[in-house]
């Protein structure tokens, strides 16, 4: 308090405040936020230092290729490093002999040579599958090779009393035609391809068979779902014969529309649309070829007329010749 007289003599006393500047500013929370700070450090430590180990599993190979400080870092202290350390402390990683990635084509031949292996018949055109077992060999050889080309969720090979149905179908992914066209995805070219290099060692024939759901589909020109189907079992027939199947083996081409669908309770269902192949035995095959008349006679029209063809009866087997010998005559 300070005292002080003005010009008319009167004493005015004027009062200071006397607040601090540390009370507003002080230091003391700072030590406090220190020591807060150093014992979570401390704690953090201790429970990195006694965690237990978990992850036991070493990193990765890959892991340690693409990122090495991670493997010098954590393998030192876990033990899982595999990494062997120079004198100068840099980690040098294990250098493994490069594989050359499976090449289709060889993958195809090795499955025609496997199948070639478990044949009887090791020379002329191929092996004839017409017993249960036979053709289960064959369907296990089919899944093999559409499992090295990616393909075993659109395939399925059933053994059937004719012989070996074999369904190629789309998947969730991937559809083995454009909607309402003949043309052929290459995933599924490549089915066709595996399928082609089994299929020649094989003397079955063959018959092809293309299949649509049950919506209508019409162009003004008149092209609809049968047509549509047989351009479709058609492409894959052409696709089979210039991978390598002889073309004698495939014995009929045939549109069925969606007359025949996999689900009847939904006609309409895209699992309508596949193709299949039909491999027969050749009891399967005699039948076939009675339906179509080969055993029956017919007519062939021709610019010159008509003119009535019989077959061939089957040769009968010669008579046993008996040989009679004369008796001697009576000696008088």
């Amino acid at each position: 308090m300070k005292k002080r007289a003005d010009k008319h003599g009167e004493i005015i006393v004027k009062r200071r405040s006397k607040k601090g500047h540390e009370d507003e500013h002080g230091g003391a929370w700072k030590v406090a936020f220190a020591d807060f700070t150093l014992a979570m450090m401390a704690l953090f430590m201790v429970l990195w230092i006694i965690q237990p180990q978990v992850n036991s599993q070493p990193i990765a190979v890959g892991d340690r290729d693409v990122n090495p400080v991670v493997d010098g870092g954590a393998g030192v202290f876990d033990g899982a490093s595999r990494t062997p350390l120079e004198l100068d402390g840099m980690p040098q990683p294990v250098k493994t002999p490069e594989r050359p990635a499976p090449d289709l084509a060889l993958a195809r031949n090795k499955a025609g040579e496997q199948s070639g292996e478990h044949a009887t018949q090791q020379q002329g055109e191929g092996r004839q599958y017409d017993s249960n077992d036979d053709l289960r060999e064959l369907a296990e050889l089919i899944r093999e090779v559409s499992g090295k080309v990616d393909a075993l969720a659109n395939i399925e090979v059933t053994v059937v009393p004719q012989g070996l149905r074999i369904l190629i179908k789309d998947d969730q992914q991937r559809f083995m035609f454009e909607r309402g066209k003949a043309a052929l995805d290459p995933h599924f070219q490549t089915l066709l391809g595996a399928l082609s290099g089994v299929l020649a060692k094989v003397q079955n024939k063959l018959i092809l068979s293309g299949h649509t759901d049950a919506v209508q589909y019409r162009r003004p020109d008149g092209y609809n779902n049968w047509n549509l189907s047989g351009d479709r079992a058609l492409r894959a027939r052409n696709v089979m014969v210039d991978s390598g199947l002889p073309a004698a083996r495939v014995l009929q081409v045939a549109a069925q529309a969606d007359v025949m669908p996999l689900r009847p309770e939904d006609p309409e269902n895209g699992a309508n649309r596949r193709i299949e192949i039909l491999l027969l035995t050749q009891r399967a095959e005699s039948l076939y070829r009675e339906i179509f008349g080969e055993s029956y006679a017919q007519v062939h029209y021709s610019s010159s007329g008509a003119q009535l063809v019989t077959p061939k009866p089957a040769e009968a087997a010669p008579a046993p010749v008996s040989a009679t010998v004369p008796a001697a005559p009576a000696t008088p």
